[in-house]
């Protein structure tokens, strides 16, 4: 399953919040309210954000964080992806802070996390001169080839864990068979620290898709490692291909039983134009089946595997109330099948 590096990047910072701000801001964590939590303003940044010339895609994360004082700071975050690099890139982190002061007038702290190896583009300000009149925005910037894997290993932080799995990106071995021994091993090491299962769990996550196989047989035999290592039914990092398995599955069931039926209403009318509206209405129809059917076989599916009714119901925008309601369907119907 292909998951973009902009979005697997998205993904890890948001769900990895406080220990991302703890990993790259230490000098400031003492100011920062962490019991307050975050909020994540990315619908602002999109609104506001410079075209990207020539279609180069970086991961971009705006969050929401309060200091003790009750002072309210945005932390503007990109992330500069092996293989796009951008000659324009601070010119581009300086246009995205001003608009974003502009409209919101808030402290705003920026930073560039540079995960490739061209250092001639790794900036960390933006100047400009000129008769007289000259003004500089001066930014964070993390280069990940300065922190070798070793030292990585050696940070307690989760998101150091998150930088050591971007190094297979990086770094990438020419043996595949390599790049297996070496999520194994940094999979390994991470259940010997002291963190909490979900992050392990997000975090072997990012380590099996940061550096995707190519051959399906060592993928095979990798997923089968995943699940000696983690003593599960399934590797922790197919939760995505469950995710999307069961909603294709749903969806699709549910299309061809509405669809049937349109026809069906169709036949019955006689009359092409019937047959023809009983294809539309059939199509409407087997959408909203489609999803109905989507929940009631997936979400089940889903707490068998462990996910809580909050995490379901945010997987898919519903409430917990209606998750209640469809493993309690689950249930009565599996008794009446028993019976």
């Amino acid at each position: 399953m292909h998951i973009s590096k902009d979005a697997l990047w998205k993904g890890v910072i948001e769900s990895l919040a406080e220990d991302f701000i703890r990993y790259f801001f230490a000098p400031f964590v003492h100011l920062i309210d962490f019991e307050r939590g975050f909020e994540f303003l990315d619908t602002e940044l999109q609104k506001l954000i410079p075209d990207n010339p020539g279609g180069r895609r970086h991961a971009d994360k705006l969050i929401k964080v309060w200091l003790k004082s009750g002072q309210e700071i945005w932390f503007l975050i990109h992330v500069e992806i092996q293989g796009y690099q951008d000659p324009l890139f601070n010119r581009r982190m300086f246009e995205c802070f001003y608009r974003l002061w502009e409209k919101y007038r808030v402290p705003i702290t920026g930073l560039a996390v540079y995960t490739d190896w061209e250092r001639t583009y790794h900036f960390s300000s933006f100047s400009q001169e000129y008769m007289g009149s000259t003004f500089s925005y001066q930014f964070n910037s993390y280069v990940l080839r300065d922190h070798l894997p070793a030292e990585l290993a050696q940070d307690p932080n989760p998101f150091a864990a998150i930088m050591e799995a971007a190094w297979q990106h990086l770094d990438l071995p020419e043996d595949e068979q390599d790049l297996r021994a070496l999520k194994l091993d940094l999979i390994q090491r991470l259940k010997q620290r002291n963190i909490p299962d979900e992050k392990i769990s997000l975090i072997i996550d990012f380590i099996k898709y940061i550096a995707p196989f190519t051959n399906s047989e060592i993928q095979a035999n990798f997923d089968q490692d995943l699940i000696n290592l983690t003593n599960a039914n399934i590797p922790m990092g197919l939760r995505e291909a469950i995710l999307d398995d069961v909603k294709k599955q749903g969806l699709q069931e549910g299309l061809e039983k509405g669809l049937e039926q349109g026809l069906e209403q169709g036949r019955e009318e006689g009359r092409e134009e019937g047959r023809e509206q009983g294809r539309e209405e059939g199509l409407v129809q087997g959408i909203e089946i489609g999803e109905a059917q989507m929940l009631e076989h997936s979400v089940p599916l889903l707490a068998q595997r462990g996910l809580g009714i909050d995490a379901i119901a945010e997987v898919y925008q519903i409430t917990m109330e209606r998750v209640v309601e469809i493993l309690e369907k689950h249930e009565l119907e599996s008794s009446r099948e028993e019976e």
